[in-house]
Parts: C-alpha cells; structure tokens; sequence
C-alpha cells in the first residue's frame, strides 16, 4: 500500500514538471509604455507582476532614466498609487560581478521603488538585461534590489534604436 501511495505521489509529480516544461513561455517581458509607439518607444517597462522589474525612459538628450522595483508589482498599477514621501538615499549599484557604484537614487517606500534619474544607474538597468546578467543596488535606507530582468525583446531593441537616433540626431537650437 506504501508502495503504491509513493509510486502515485512520484507520479504525479513527474506530470507536474512535465506540463510546466511544456507551457508556453509568458510573463516577463519588455513592453512599451501606455500610448507609445512600439516601434520607437521612448519608455518601456517590465510586465510581470510577479517579479523585480524596471522601467526605462530616454529624454530628448538621449539620458536614460529609470524605476527600479523594490519588490513586486505591476508598474502602471504602482504608479497609480498615491506616494507622497520620497527621499534621496546613497545606493551601490553593480551588474553581475562587476564592482559597485556609488549612486544618488529616490527612494519612494509607499510604492515600492527606486527612482534614479542618474544615466549611470539606468544603463545598469540596460546593460543588465542586454548582458543578462543580475542588477544589484544596495539602498543605505531602503530596500535592496537584486533582480534579473527579461531579456531584449523586439520592444526593448526599438527603445535602444529610438535612444540612439535621438542621440545622433543634430541639434537645431
């Protein structure tokens, strides 16, 4: 009877991993914000509500800016929120094994996120996911962020494209 009960729970297990090992990949991709154009984004963010994400924004001076979850959360909905505290923080940033960086962030605790309106940490953020390595910032006072974000996507490559030419485009002021 032992026996059986084993064999049945092993079982059902294998079935388990083998239906999830053929499920469609989904979750975790970059998107283009609401109303911007997929094929030349100038903001684009994570859609898995259930994991670390980012948003990435490139201004007309082709400086990148980012949001970093702390923990998380579906970024429209977070954004959404009502989040009248924020403060600066000292943060170290680093991709992968490289050596961390000293960095000035927001730090928004209602919401969950890191703001860093520095170039430096948002192209962490970029190179991470391009090299597909793991993003760390050690906040002083807040939340820590140690994430992998999905890799490069069609979206993700139009955002780079969009940033580069607005960075190579003369400027006629």
């Amino acid at each position: 009877m032992k026996t059986k009960r084993q064999f049945a729970r092993i079982s059902a297990i294998a079935i388990t991993l083998a239906a999830t090992a053929v499920l469609p990949a989904f979750g975790n991709e970059w998107k283009a914000w609401a109303n911007q154009d997929p094929t030349a984004p100038r903001v684009i963010y994570t859609d898995d509500a259930t994991a670390l994400g980012a948003v990435l924004a490139c201004n007309g001076d082709s400086r990148l800016t980012a949001i970093i979850s702390t923990q998380p959360g579906s970024f429209p909905d977070l954004l959404k929120m009502n989040a009248p505290y924020k403060r600066s923080e000292k943060a170290m940033v680093s991709v992968g094994d490289q050596s961390p960086q000293d960095a000035k962030v927001t730090w928004i605790p209602a919401i969950n996120v890191v703001q860093a309106n520095s170039h430096m940490v948002a192209a962490k953020v970029f190179n991470a996911t391009v090299l597909g390595e793991p993003f760390k910032m050690d906040v002083k006072h807040g939340d820590d962020v140690d994430a992998r974000f999905p890799p490069p996507n069609d979206v993700f490559q139009a955002f780079a494209d969009t940033c580069q030419k607005s960075r190579s485009e003369p400027d006629e002021s």
